[in-house]
Parts: structure tokens; sequence; C-alpha cells
């Protein structure tokens, strides 16, 4: 049988769900022509098929390599991975993206924007809160398909605002566990502790970039007030928490950040005790 019968057959197979059928057609036609794209694309769909979802996804992969521009393959994935639930959040999440690429290449606009949308709802439904912040940032200014579809996806202070929701959710949990964990430990203090851990977890926190772009990218004053506060607080807290020796860039940026709200008048109260108790000691030890 030539390729192109097998390949007839695989897809008649594949039309009217003969799974493996189509499975020994497609390895037919690989055979003949191992770099087949639609050998191991329809390879790909029999294996799914037969639940066999790790040679699926290797076959749809093999065919994405291919033809990395073809939207089939990825499709293949992107359908396989979203009736897998939970497991793959992470894959569908990359599928998605690349599937947005390809729309964006072609001038879809419809695609490219559902793409994202798909997945961004995909990993709410079935993700963890660090998944779904991964496929929320597929809407920011960072991500490839950004420029080509500002307007239709939400605004980067919005997107920017859930996924810092997500980290302070998700860090104060982390915070909460660990002092627990460790309080109880031989000589450890209930202050030690928590200096210790808060320091752990703000070390490798992306919050204050995170409220930065925030405030870059608002349009609604209040908003970007409220921001402003927690920056300073996020970088305060830091400060507090870190080694004498590594405290003064931290420093500098706290009282930067107090300094600016100060200027504009804006009644918070950490911002000016910050700016009159430390500027003036500052002042004091110049003499």
């Amino acid at each position: 049988m030539s390729t192109k019968a097998a390949l007839k057959a695989a897809k008649a197979a594949i039309d009217s769900k003969q799974w493996q059928e189509a499975k020994e057609q497609a390895t037919a036609a690989l055979e003949k022509d191992p770099n087949n794209y639609f050998a191991q694309l329809f390879l790909g769909r029999a294996n799914d098929g037969l639940s066999l979802f790790d040679d699926a996804a290797k076959a749809y992969n093999d065919a994405t390599k291919l033809k990395p521009d073809e939207a089939q393959a990825w499709l293949g994935l992107r359908g396989m991975y979203e009736s897998l639930g939970p497991s793959k959040v992470e894959e569908n999440i990359n599928v998605g993206l690349k599937l947005a690429e390809i729309y964006m290449n072609a001038d879809d606009a419809h695609r490219s924007q559902s793409a994202i949308d798909k997945l961004v709802d995909h990993a709410r439904k079935h993700g963890t809160k660090t998944q779904y912040a991964k496929a929320l940032a597929t809407q920011l200014p960072s991500s490839p398909v950004y420029p080509y579809l500002e307007g239709r996806i939400p605004n980067p202070a919005a997107t920017y605002t859930r996924i810092a929701e997500i980290h302070e959710t998700q860090e104060a949990d982390t915070i909460k566990r660990l002092i627990d964990e460790r309080r109880l430990r031989l000589g450890a203090t209930l202050d030690s502790t928590t200096s210790s851990v808060k320091n752990e977890v703000y070390a490798s926190s992306p919050l204050e970039g995170i409220y930065e772009d925030i405030i870059n990218w608002t349009n609604d004053d209040e908003l970007r007030r409220e921001y402003e506060e927690k920056l300073l607080m996020r970088a305060y807290e830091t400060l507090l928490v870190l080694p004498s020796g590594e405290k003064a860039e931290k420093r500098d940026k706290v009282m930067k950040l107090a300094h600016d709200m100060v200027v504009i008048k804006h009644p918070y109260l950490l911002a000016w005790q910050i700016e009159l108790e430390w500027r003036s000691s500052l002042e004091v030890e110049a003499y």
C-alpha cells in the first residue's frame, strides 16, 4: 500500500472512530515516509482515541517539529490536554500560546484571542494558583502576542492586579505555614522565626515588581495610590527582615517611595513617619 493510500485509510478510520485501525494505517504510512506530517498527526489522533496519551503527545509533537507553524497538530495537543484537566495545565498553556502566535502570524485576531482566552480559562478551572498566574501572564506586555492583541485582551493593570492577588494569598499562606512548622524548633522564638521566614519568602517574591507594573499601567488614580501604598509597605517590611549588611539599597528605595508620597501630600501615615523620622535622623547625623 502506498503512503497516500495508507493516509487515506487512516483518515477514514479516524472519521469512524476506529482508533486501532487508524493507528495501524498511520504507522504504515510512517514506515514508508517517516517525515510525513499527516501520518504523525493521524497517529497522534489514533493514540489519543485509544487513551494512549503519552504516545499521542509524542506523535503530535513530532508533527509540530515537521511543520511548526501548522495549527492542526497543536490543536490536537490542546484538545487532548484540555480533556486531561488538571494533569496537563502547564503543557496546555504553552500550546495555547503557540496557537495564538500561529494565528497572529496568519493575521487572524479572533482565533489568536480565542487561543489566549481558552488557555486562561482552562488554567483558572483546573490549575493551581501558580499555573493560573502563569496563564494570565500570556495577556501581559511581555507576551509575544500582546502587541497584536492589545485592545482585545484586558488592560495590563487589571491582569497584573489579579496576579498580585494570587501571589499575596499564596505568600500569606506560605508564611503562616512555615512559621507554624518552625516555631517549635529548639531555640526558636516567634520573632526570630517570623523574621527568618519573611526574609526567605520575600527574597523570591515578585510582588514589588508586580506592584510597580500596576502603578505604571493603570489609568485609575485611586488604584495607583492603593498600590503605591502596598509597594511602600512591602519594601518597608522587606527592609525590616533583611540582614543588617544587606539593608542599604532597600533602605534607599523605601526612603524614595516615602518621599515621593510626601511631596504630593498623599495622606499615608507610614510615608510621613519615614520621611519625618528617618530623614530628620540623617540630617542630625550630618552635623
